[in-house]
C-alpha cells in the first residue's frame, strides 16, 4: 500500500522495521527453545516425510531471503524419515541462515543429501570465514560465538546451533562441522531412515 503511494522513504523505513521485527521474534523464539531443553519439555510430533522435498522447500523459501547468494541443492537421498517434520526444518533452516550470515564475500551456498550406512546426511556448505580447528567442538554450546573483533559483525545469541544440536540428539542423529579458517564450513547431521 505504501509503495503504491509511491513514498519510497516510508517502504525503505517499513521494510527495516519488518527486518528488525523478524529478528526479534527469531531470538525469542530462540530463548524459548532453550528454555524448553533445558527443562525437558521441547515436544517432537514425528512424521513420516520425504527428506529431500522438505529440504528443497526450506532452501527455496531462504533463497527468496537473500538475492547475494545462490543456494544449489543437489539432494540424491530419496529417503523418507520419521522425525518431527519442523524441528528438522529449524536445523536447516538454520543452517542455510549461519551460511548466508557467514560468507558475505562469496555467492554460493551448497546443499546436499545422501544416503550412507543406512542414515540420511544434508550438508550445507558455505566458502565464508570459516571456524579454527580449535574452536569447532565449541560451535554447538550454547551462547558460542565467534571471536573477537568479528562478534560484532554477526548478530545473534550464539543459540541456533545449540538448539539444532539438541533437535538432532532428540531425533536420535548426529551433528558435526568440517571447517578451516578462511575456506568456509560444512555443517552436517544424520538421522536413521526408517
Amino acid at each position: 500500500m505504501i509503495r503504491n503511494e509511491g513514498d519510497e522513504k516510508k517502504v525503505t523505513m517499513v521494510r527495516k522495521m519488518d527486518r528488525q521485527l523478524n529478528r526479534l521474534t527469531g531470538l525469542i523464539g530462540d530463548l524459548l527453545d532453550v528454555t524448553k531443553i533445558q527443562s525437558g519439555k521441547m515436544t517432537f510430533n514425528p512424521i513420516e516425510f520425504d527428506f529431500d522435498a522438505a529440504v528443497d522447500e526450506i532452501s527455496d523459501e531462504m533463497q527468496h531471503i537473500s538475492s547475494k547468494h545462490k543456494i544449489i541443492c543437489n539432494l540424491k537421498s530419496n529417503a523418507v524419515i520419521y522425525a518431527d517434520k519442523e524441528r528438522i526444518g529449524q536445523v536447516i533452516t538454520n543452517f542455510l541462515s549461519n551460511a548466508i550470515k557467514y560468507s558475505n564475500e562469496v555467492d554460493k551456498i551448497e546443499v546436499n543429501s545422501f544416503i550412507q550406512d543406512g542414515e540420511v546426511i544434508l550438508s550445507v556448505k558455505d566458502y565464508g570465514i570459516g571456524i579454527s580447528e580449535d574452536s569447532q567442538h565449541l560451535v554447538f554450546d550454547q551462547f558460542y560465538r565467534v571471536d573477537g573483533s568479528l562478534q560484532h559483525t554477526y548478530p545473534g545469541l550464539g543459540l541456533g546451533l545449540y538448539i539444532s544440536a539438541e533437535i538432532i540428539k532428540n531425533e536420535g542423529g548426529r551433528i558435526w562441522v568440517n571447517s578451516a579458517v578462511g575456506e568456509g564450513a560444512t555443517f552436517f547431521f544424520a538421522l536413521k531412515i526408517i
